[in-house]
């Protein structure tokens, strides 16, 4: 390590803290953190950088820690609300504040503050749904016309979800239910940072998530590395039998989100791609020959086409 390393960093990363390049800045601090400054401003400047990211769990994760060893420090506190506040978690902002508001030393702005944010928080946790609004998010998640429970979805994305999550939460464990419905459905609730643990199920196939821990580019690492593989066999070759393969696999992985495909053959959904898209666009296409190309078996290219196919069903619905 060269001299005055650390202090470098340290300068670059607040140098870029105070002008809101936050990626940057982040980026320093924890390059600072690396090389073993675990000094409060730096754990401080990467919390803030967490948080104006969006990294609002990591952010959280910090700022606890944080307030550990400074219990009485005022804007810690308000930022550490802030985020309970932005992540809907009204119960725990409650407690945070009431636990706050015992301790004498708290200055009267602050005080005042944490009243205002108290009521808020008291007046979240007591909302309910009026019947009517409960009854319309319950008939069309029960609705046979899928177009309508997608758009009610799309609605969603404005709206509190809090009241209507059991609904939510229901829809996404019926085995009957639309697999694409529920895919949206999931990353409405990623984008809502719910916190709650809920369980999917698709195609036989159950699994518990986190929505708010959900990292959707490790969840599709798979699906992504296929795509490039993909365009490495097809793209020279046509590229109109490329975009066709690329579209079906991009539906079929939409669809599955969260689960992964499998098997996790890569030649063999290269084949079954290869000879799907083909058909789509009315090429002859030999599947012992393909199947010779990617060396899989051509039953197993028929089994995984099937598995398109359903799919392709499922998204002209």
């Amino acid at each position: 390590m060269f001299p005055q390393t650390k202090e470098r960093l340290m300068e670059e990363a607040f140098a870029a803290l105070e002008a809101k390049r936050y990626k940057e800045a982040l980026r320093f601090l924890c390059a600072a953190e690396q090389l073993g400054d675990h000094s409060f401003p730096v754990r401080l400047g990467l919390a803030v950088c967490c948080y104006e990211l969006g990294e609002y769990d990591e952010a959280e994760r910090r700022l606890a820690g944080l307030l550990d060893e400074q219990p009485g420090n005022g804007e810690l506190l308000q930022m550490y609300i802030a985020i309970l506040l932005q992540t809907n978690r009204y119960s725990k902002a409650e407690t945070v504040i009431r636990h706050a508001l015992r301790r004498p030393s708290l200055s009267v702005s602050l005080r005042e503050q944490l009243h205002q944010l108290l009521r808020f928080s008291e007046k979240m946790n007591a909302r309910t749904l009026p019947p009517a609004e409960w009854k319309r998010v319950r008939r069309l998640l029960e609705s046979g016309d899928i177009a309508e429970q997608l758009q009610l979805i799309k609605q969603l994305e404005k709206e509190d979800i809090d009241p209507v999550l059991p609904l939510l939460k229901q829809y996404l464990r019926a085995p009957e239910k639309s697999p694409m419905a529920k895919t949206m459905l999931l990353r409405l609730l990623t984008g809502k940072r719910v916190n709650e643990t809920v369980t999917v199920e698709k195609f036989g196939r159950c699994m518990e998530v986190v929505p708010s821990a959900l990292d959707e580019q490790t969840e599709t690492e798979f699906a992504s590395e296929l795509l490039g593989r993909l365009e490495q066999q097809l793209a020279a070759e046509s590229p109109s039998l490329y975009e066709t393969a690329a579209d079906i696999w991009l539906r079929y992985a939409y669809v599955l989100y969260p689960f992964p495909p499998e098997p996790a053959d890569a030649a063999a959904w290269l084949a079954a791609l290869h000879w799907m898209a083909s058909r789509f666009l009315g090429l002859d296409a030999d599947a012992t020959a393909l199947a010779d190309r990617y060396g899989v078996e051509a039953a197993e290219m028929a089994r995984l086409c099937q598995k398109l196919y359903e799919i392709e069903e499922l998204s002209s619905l």
